[in-house]
């Protein structure tokens, strides 16, 4: 049995596969809290033991959904990249050494996931007009025509974004979205700071040319500068 084919069945076998997203709006979940991670845990997961696996699965998987749509955009392809993610964090538990928090070495794979979906060219978006309203994203104290309008230019944001090369796009949202830092963004891309700060000013910079007369997506995008990335 091949890696690939032994860290599937472990993935199945362990129940893993089970979360609905009508139980919980993967989109609204808050990060896995930045603790020290349990060496059981770890030791657990590196062993490949069934209940180490389905608690580090628990744990992570609405986050990572979550990074994933946001860098993507709405796509059927969703769950498949979720469940690739986790796969190939299954098959290298072998080699995790604990350089990184357990969630920062998940959030990596995710990315590189996401990254290789944009670059690849088959990714399947998902027309805007038949995107739910509950696929995006909403703050719950807006008034129900300020969450319409906020989901509106969400998906206008993410037909721009597909005009934007998937490295750029990546650290653009990972840094403004994300709310990674520059040295977190570098980290999780394998870049040094300084491609990392480039590829962020470019993507905004074209984002910018895209939406001249549009004033409502300037001003999302103009927003998103309020950190110092310069």
């Amino acid at each position: 049995m091949t890696g690939v084919a032994a860290a599937r069945r472990s993935f199945n076998q362990t129940a893993l596969w089970r979360y609905h997203r009508d139980v919980e709006d993967p989109r609204g979940a808050m990060a896995p809290a930045a603790t020290s991670d349990d060496p059981a845990l770890v030791a657990g997961c590196r062993a490949g033991e069934a209940t180490s696996l389905e608690q580090f699965f628990v744990t992570h998987v609405h986050y990572v959904e979550r990074v994933i749509s946001r860098l993507t955009g709405p796509t059927p392809d969703l769950e498949d990249l979720v469940q690739t993610t986790f796969i190939q964090a299954f098959q290298s538990f072998g080699r995790y050494r604990g350089e990184a928090s357990l969630k920062t070495w998940v959030t990596r794979i995710a990315v590189h996931t996401a990254l290789h979906q944009l670059r690849s060219g088959v990714r399947r978006a998902v027309p805007l007009e038949l995107v739910s309203d509950a696929d995006e994203p909403s703050d719950p104290t807006d008034a129900p025509d300020q969450q319409a309008a906020s989901r509106q230019l969400a998906r206008r944001l993410h037909a721009l974004l597909d005009r934007v090369a998937p490295k750029k796009r990546v650290a653009f949202l990972l840094y403004t979205v994300e709310e990674y830092s520059i040295e977190e963004v570098a980290a999780l891309t394998e870049a040094s700071k300084a491609a990392t700060k480039s590829r962020i000013w470019f993507a905004r910079r074209e984002l910018m040319a895209m939406v001249r007369g549009q004033a409502d997506l300037q001003q999302l995008i103009e927003s998103s500068g309020a950190q110092s990335w310069r």
